[in-house]
């Protein structure tokens, strides 16, 4: 519930009044943070707010008044995140741009304390708790999707799909805005249909590290050997993969997707496609991967590649320029439209995975269509 105060000005208190229905013992803290710098941007201990009783807790923060507020409630970490009733993750909560507000939360539940709920996943799956990387600061979970006769048909190999972001694969519960990539219906559904091969995919958690283990320039080159030395040879020994590199591909989105690429240039040996919707190209004066393939000499690596951006918010229109000159460069150095090389632009997409659950149907048969 929301309460308008005054009229709007050059900015604006806005004062966060959270209940809870578990009571807090001495010791815990509860925090607003959102898409301001008075909130954290995005920070879990963004905006502490004063313990009014055990389970009533209030601040006021100094906002723009020009600005739309987007933020959430946590106990200082995105692992203490408050839930819906049904535990699911909610969405960002929104002011819009107004006058002083009282805004009060009431909170369920938490993360940390609520039972998972039922996932929402089509198909067969495996779960990995743990993953662990002597590469890596964080160990992840780590879902693998199976294809449709994988437990009837014991003999057969499957290829193998190995994707980023695995929150977002497969889940719209574990996924932001509760929209994901879709990857389960959309393979379920091609399948049936016998337009694209079985396959396996793996979705791989990201974690409090993923900026920098998907940045080349940063943790990519650990990111790379943890894929390369420890989670591929544990997938083949683990399920029934054909393992050579033509029948193994990988992808992401944003950072994932620069990552993906950045893998499938240097490990050919490996992989034989890749699929970067949205790609970080160009960002943050960052342009490794550019110059990566700036620098290529013959011959290139044998790949097919699918690339993908829109124009429907203000980050993609920044990612779209990063975008364009990798498919340039591509071209010049001999991939060839549809042979090789897949370029796809939206230009009402937004940055975000219901825009690219829009495009898995396309990347899929792109990768491992008949």
């Amino acid at each position: 519930m929301s309460m308008a105060m005054n009229a709007a000005g050059e900015s604006r208190h806005i004062t966060f009044r959270v209940m809870t229905e578990i009571p807090l013992p001495v010791g815990e803290q509860v925090f607003v943070t959102g898409n301001q710098p008075a909130l954290g941007e995005w920070d879990a201990e963004g905006f502490p707010l004063t313990r009014v009783d055990d389970r009533v807790w209030s601040a006021a923060a100094r906002l723009p008044a020009d600005r739309k507020i987007e933020f959430k409630i946590t106990r200082g970490s995105w692992a203490t995140e408050a839930l819906q009733a049904d535990g699911a993750i909610p969405a960002n909560r929104v002011l819009e741009p107004d006058g002083d507000l009282v805004v009060e939360v009431k909170v369920p539940q938490w993360k940390d304390s609520a039972p998972p709920p039922t996932p929402q996943i089509v198909g067969d799956y495996r779960v990995h708790e743990g993953f662990h990387s002597r590469y890596l600061r964080f160990d992840r979970k780590v879902i693998v999707w199976l294809p449709p006769s994988y437990e009837q048909d014991t003999e057969k190999r499957y290829p193998v799909l190995y994707m980023q972001d695995g929150q977002q694969v497969f889940d719209p519960l574990t996924s932001t805005w509760r929209h994901d990539w879709q990857v389960d219906e959309w393979c379920t559904q091609l399948i049936g249909e016998y337009r694209m091969d079985e396959i396996i995919v793996v979705a791989v958690y990201s974690t409090e590290d993923r900026y920098l283990e998907y940045n080349p320039s940063m943790a990519g080159r650990e990111y790379s050997r943890f894929v390369m030395e420890e989670l591929k040879p544990f997938i083949d020994s683990e399920y029934r993969t054909q393992p050579g590199r033509e029948t193994t591909a990988i992808a992401g989105s944003s950072m994932g997707a620069t990552i993906a690429f950045y893998i499938a240039w240097t490990q050919s040996h490996a992989f034989s496609a890749a699929a970067c919707l949205s790609p970080a190209f160009r960002f943050r004066n960052d342009e490794y991967c550019l110059q990566m393939v700036r620098k290529a000499s013959a011959p290139m690596p044998d790949l097919r590649l699918y690339l993908y951006c829109g124009e429907g918010d203000a980050l993609e229109k920044e990612l779209m320029g990063g975008m364009r000159e990798m498919e340039g460069l591509l071209k010049e150095r001999g991939f060839e439209e549809e042979r090789n090389l897949k370029v796809s632009e939206d230009p009402a997409a937004a940055h975000n995975e219901e825009s690219w659950a829009g495009h898995t149907d396309d990347w899929l048969l792109f990768l491992f269509g008949r």
